[in-house]
């Protein structure tokens, strides 16, 4: 009797494979139902090849015992080649290659040798040329079984060979795991065959079969903490794979509109399990001519299936989506990343996009490869500074400006700061992107005396990143020093959503700040949630009530609004700046609430320094002030 000890320890290796599949929900999809089939093949063929030794040994046998010996090593050497074939289409399918499958030349050349080993072994019921099973002798070999093992090489070689060919797939980890199961199962069948008394294939092809369970069929990297959607690391390994195949495909790009409110209403912790920030599915389509419409009512209600427990708190998902045609639209792996990021902020009202007629927008360009924009606005001084003068109602002239910035990249031409400020702020650049915009403004003041031209104090934004960074009171006074600036020259802009996050560090730098003397006003002011009570707390000297109070100043209710609003403000002794007055007639209005400064296209456009200077020249007749004095 043949040593039975290695295909006894193979079959519980398979039964755990095949538990684990089970357990980490491994069952659906292509790939995961050709590892589960593998498993299968492998666990019965294990289970015939240890089943053989205990019937054909010892001889003689009985005619029971030839029948289900001949029937067990039938059996064995079937399911035993067309695991080979199993495991080659597995290849394919993990590397996203198998369109090249679909050609009659390559389903020939799958499937053509297995053909002849089925068509061996039918042949062997008649000759006995491959093996035989009789009463006095047992189980006996025929010359024809090297033409099965022939074979086997020929799908060892032809795999092997394939995943060398496809070794820029896949990450090193997962390609070892894919060659090992050449590599083991080659070895196994070689010491078989020249050792036949050691049963050791199965147990080799058990081994490779968990190095792939470990290295490749892992949920886990490709899941979100409740295993219902696939990541982001997931979609980009999957992206690469299906670019390297050179095959054309699909990609819809499913945007939740609302995802924002969702999180706001819900919580992060309860939403995190099915979409991240900002609210993105992308699903690739190896179909290039399925029509993607077609999917959008079954996706709508598997959407809805899957956040029913939403609904039923009144949540409404509204999706849209977007498709790209690869290669044709995109063909570049970094370009359809960037595309995926930049649809939300080119899109129009509609259901379905189509990548072909965005990618022509104007901003497209500029969204995409923000990045590479914002590093060179930091590093290679692309930023250009804009000051926008604010008219002062009391002394008729202009006291004080607020500096933009302006960005002309040498690629991209002038990109609009409504684009690339929040830009900035989404890929985590807007704290450098900050300073370098404090020391431009800190810059020009050092070389224009604006006393002379009649300018008390300048007015620079400080973003809330930026107010958070333990450096930055230290980093002003390093610019305060470096171009000997009078911190009562510059005021700080500050948006209500700082005084949401004020407390520890914040606190602490605006604090150090004023003690320094530097003054801070809010923005936007009208369009938050302050109240009268927290701006008298809080350090600001000025406030800026938004353009939306303006646009609705000659309303009924607009008219109160704004009336009161300016009353509260005197009273808290704050100084106020309206901004985007455009019309004679809203200009008047504000002199008439005395308000103290106007800001808006109605004096000035924001002008580049050179047009600032000469503006100023022109406009202020009138004695500059004291510095620090408005």
């Amino acid at each position: 009797m043949k040593n039975i000890f290695f295909d006894a320890c193979a079959i519980p290796f398979y039964l755990l494979t095949l538990w684990t599949c089970h357990v980490r929900k491994l069952t659906k999809g292509r790939t995961n139902r050709l590892f589960i089939a593998l498993a299968c093949m492998s666990l019965i063929c294990a289970i015939a090849d240890l089943w053989m030794e205990f019937v054909v040994n010892p001889v003689p046998l009985s005619r029971e015992q030839v029948i289900l010996g001949t029937v067990l090593s039938f059996t064995y050497k079937l399911l035993r080649n067309s695991s080979l074939v199993v495991y080659l289409i597995y290849i394919f399918s993990v590397t996203r290659t198998e369109y090249r499958l679909n050609t009659l030349g390559s389903q020939l050349f799958i499937w053509l040798p297995s053909a002849v080993a089925v068509g061996a072994l039918v042949q062997n019921f008649f000759t006995h040329n491959v093996f035989v099973i009789t009463a006095e002798a047992g189980y006996t070999r025929g010359p024809v079984l090297m033409i099965l093992y022939a074979i086997s090489y020929i799908y060892a070689l032809v795999g092997t060979a394939y995943c060398i060919y496809c070794r820029r797939y896949l990450v090193g980890s997962k390609w070892v795991a894919l060659i090992s199961v050449y590599v083991l199962t080659f070895a196994g069948v070689l010491i078989q065959m020249v050792k036949p008394h050691y049963l050791v294939e199965m147990f080799s092809t058990a081994v490779g079969l968990m190095f792939i369970l470990l290295l490749i069929m892992r949920p886990e990297e490709t899941l979100d903490g409740q295993g219902l959607v696939r990541d982001w690391n997931a979609y980009q390994d999957t992206l690469k794979r299906t670019l390297r195949s050179g095959r054309h495909f699909q990609i819809v790009v499913v945007e939740i509109v609302n995802a924002a409110e969702i999180r706001s209403y819900l919580g992060d912790k309860q939403v995190d399990q099915f979409f991240e920030i900002p609210g993105t599915f992308y699903l690739i389509l190896d179909d290039a001519q399925i029509d993607v419409k077609t999917l959008i009512p079954p996706f709508n209600r598997t959407i809805a299936e899957r956040m029913e427990d939403y609904a039923r708190q009144g949540v409404r998902f509204n999706l849209e989506y977007c498709l790209i045609k690869c290669p044709d639209d995109l063909k570049d792996f970094r370009e359809i990343i960037n595309f995926g990021h930049s649809f939300r902020y080119l899109r129009k009202p509609a259901e379905v996009y189509e990548a072909a007629d965005l990618i022509r927008e104007r901003n497209y360009g500029p969204l995409t490869n923000i990045k590479e924009i914002l590093n060179r606005a930091i590093t290679e001084d692309t930023l250009e500074m804009y000051f926008q003068p604010i008219y002062d109602i009391r002394t008729g002239g202009f006291r004080s400006a607020e500096a933009l910035a302006r960005l002309n990249d040498p690629v991209y031409g002038m990109v609009s700061p409504a684009l690339f400020i929040p830009a900035a702020e989404r890929v985590g650049m807007i704290v450098a992107l900050g300073y370098r915009i404090l020391e431009a403004v800190f810059s020009f003041m050092a070389q224009t005396d604006l006393s002379a031209l009649g300018i008390s104090r300048v007015e620079i934004n400080l973003s809330v990143a930026q107010c958070l960074q333990r450096e930055l009171p230290e980093r002003i006074r390093e610019l305060q020093e470096k171009y000997r600036i009078d911190p009562r020259q510059v005021n700080f802009e500050v948006t209500e959503t700082l005084f949401d996050n004020l407390g520890g560090i914040m606190d602490k730098n605006l604090r150090t700040l004023s003690d320094m003397g530097y003054t801070f006003s809010l923005d936007d002011y009208g369009v938050g949630y302050s109240n009268i009570q927290r701006l008298r707390a809080l350090p600001l000297d000025i406030i800026k009530i938004d353009k939306s109070m303006v646009d609705d100043m000659f309303t009924m209710d607009g008219e109160v609004i704004i009336e009161n609003t300016v009353r509260m403000m005197k009273g808290i002794r704050k100084e106020l700046v309206v901004e985007g007055v455009e019309t004679e007639k809203e200009a008047k209005a504000c002199e008439e609430l005395s308000c103290d400064y106007i800001q808006g296209f109605y004096y000035s456009r924001p002008l580049p320094a050179a047009e600032f200077v000469r503006f100023l020249r022109e406009h202020n007749k009138a004695a500059p002030p004291e510095v620090g004095k408005t």
